[in-house]
């Protein structure tokens, strides 16, 4: 490279914007084939950023940007935020705070970037390099127990639409574990009901197959054959369909989640339970995490030993329910009032050492 090049691509360098940079990042990630929702997630993180340091007087030039301005970004995240701000749809609501896997993402978003940045040779070394990542509080997840999926299924009437509808996709949810967003996506043309298994495209537009039960099949072919509507358009070919024929949405399979919830008094229900819950199911009546990892969409064991982790919750739980020694019926009332036992001076208490 020429002395005069180098000399404009440092000039370059020096003048080019954060605006500019994020413009090109959500590019190049467009051009590999991002999903859309991953690209909207970089544009509304990236451009808090930016709206931070605007509201900051700080200049949006890269060359002025330090990991400084980062950490104080990110500080201000885990205080009093204005949720929602700036979006084309939803107004704002201050006076809130973000959850730690929001500041978790937002800190992954600018560590991304800032690598991007430098594998572009605009810096000599990734800015963001060493901001640290926030602590996640380890949350337990309570799967659905047997009990309460009886009782889930119980309350929905599967000889209506809207019925047939819900019981075939819950069961489906809770039998190949199925992200909300593959349930809407399922295609009568991609379901194989000979063999048992149905095709879905998964995040990041992975394609792989799935497996179901004898009971989904039989489920699903009975809201199919009978109460599935008649598709609005001929190139509409999703399985489960609103009243008047279209594909339902994530957030329509959210909505119902929530009226599911309600109606059943399980209050902590949501899709994505559903998809815990056939993970540790299927764990606990002796499947393997390499199978479930295939089936679940996983592309490496890390998130699927995660459910190893909620079969230890599982088992603990059962054991709570069915000790043994609770089963035998074994009472501390027959030793009577402890207190009691204290001031007359139990002759076993007496004799043990201190």
């Amino acid at each position: 490279m020429s002395h005069k090049s180098e000399r404009l691509r440092k000039q370059e360098r020096m003048e080019i914007t954060i605006p500019t940079l994020v413009e090109y990042y959500v590019t190049s990630k467009r051009v590999k084939g991002c999903s859309k929702k991953t690209l909207i997630g970089f544009t509304s993180n990236l451009g808090r950023f930016i709206r931070y340091l605007k509201q900051n007087q700080h200049s949006l030039k890269l060359a002025e940007l330090t990991i400084h301005d980062a950490r104080a970004y990110i500080s201000s995240l885990q205080g009093t935020v204005t949720k929602y701000e700036g979006h084309t749809m939803t107004p704002a609501k201050p006076g809130c705070t973000f959850s730690p896997q929001t500041v978790h993402k937002h800190v992954t978003t600018l560590r991304a970037f800032s690598n991007w940045i430098h594998q572009e040779g605009y810096t000599k070394q990734p800015l963001f390099e060493m901001l640290e990542l926030p602590k996640l509080p380890q949350i337990k997840i309570e799967v659905l127990s047997p009990e309460e999926i009886q009782r889930l299924l119980s309350v929905i009437n599967p000889n209506t639409f809207m019925g047939s509808r819900l019981y075939a996709m819950v069961v489906l949810m809770i039998d190949s574990g199925l992200r909300a967003g593959e349930v809407v996506g399922v295609k009568l043309a991609n379901m194989d009901w000979e063999r048992g298994v149905f095709k879905v495209f998964g995040k990041g537009s992975k394609e792989r197959f799935v497996p179901m039960g004898g009971t989904a099949k039989q489920v699903l072919l009975r809201y199919v054959q009978v109460f599935r509507p008649k598709p609005a358009r001929p190139d509409v070919d999703n399985v489960f369909l609103s009243v008047d024929g279209y594909p339902l949405s994530v957030n329509a399979i959210t909505q119902i989640m929530k009226r599911l919830a309600k109606k059943s008094g399980i209050k902590r229900l949501h899709a994505h339970l559903l998809r815990h819950t056939c993970g540790v199911q299927y764990l606990m009546v002796g499947g393997d995490t390499k199978s479930l990892q295939m089936f679940f969409g996983h592309s490496t064991p890390f998130m699927t030993h995660h459910y190893e982790q909620l079969t230890d919750e599982h088992v603990m739980a059962q054991h709570r329910k069915y000790s043994p020694i609770d089963a035998l019926g074994v009472s501390p009332r027959r030793f009577g009032n402890g207190k009691q036992a204290a001031r007359k001076g139990d002759s076993w208490t007496r004799t043990q050492p201190n």
